[in-house]
C-alpha cells in the first residue's frame, strides 16, 4: 500500500519538476501541477488494463511498448488538459515518460517489489 502511494506521488510530481529542468518541456507551473494529478490517475484506472492487452507484444518489444503507451498518455493528458505544458518534439514526451517510468521502477526495488 505504501508504495503504491509513493508511486502516485512521485508520478504526480514527476511532471512539474521536468517542466522545470527539461529544457524540451515548457510549461506553466500551475499546468504542469495539473497534468501531474490527471497523470496518476490515468496510471491508476488505463495502466493496467493497457498492460493486461498488450503483455504479449510487450515481451517481444522488451518494454518498449509500454514506453510507447507511457509517453502516448503523457502526450494525451497534456494535450487534454489545455496548452499549458508543450513539448519541443516527440523526444521530450518520451524522455519524460523515461524518467517517470525509472522513478516508478526504483520506488518499487526500494519498496521490496510490487505487492500482489
Amino acid at each position: 500500500m505504501t508504495s503504491m502511494i509513493l508511486r502516485f506521488l512521485v508520478t504526480a510530481a514527476a511532471m512539474p519538476v521536468c517542466a522545470h529542468f527539461m529544457e524540451g518541456v515548457h510549461g506553466e507551473l500551475e499546468a504542469a501541477i495539473m497534468v501531474g494529478a490527471i497523470l496518476p490517475a490515468i496510471y491508476l484506472v488505463l495502466r493496467p488494463l493497457i498492460k493486461l492487452i498488450t503483455s504479449v507484444f510487450n515481451f517481444c518489444t522488451l518494454g518498449l511498448l509500454h514506453i510507447a503507451l507511457d509517453t502516448w498518455l503523457i502526450w494525451t493528458v497534456a494535450d487534454v488538459t489545455g496548452k499549458g505544458v508543450t513539448f519541443d518534439n516527440i523526444w521530450w514526451v518520451v524522455a519524460v515518460a523515461i524518467s517517470i517510468t525509472v522513478l516508478r521502477s526504483g520506488i518499487d526495488m526500494l519498496s521490496g517489489g510490487k505487492k500482489k
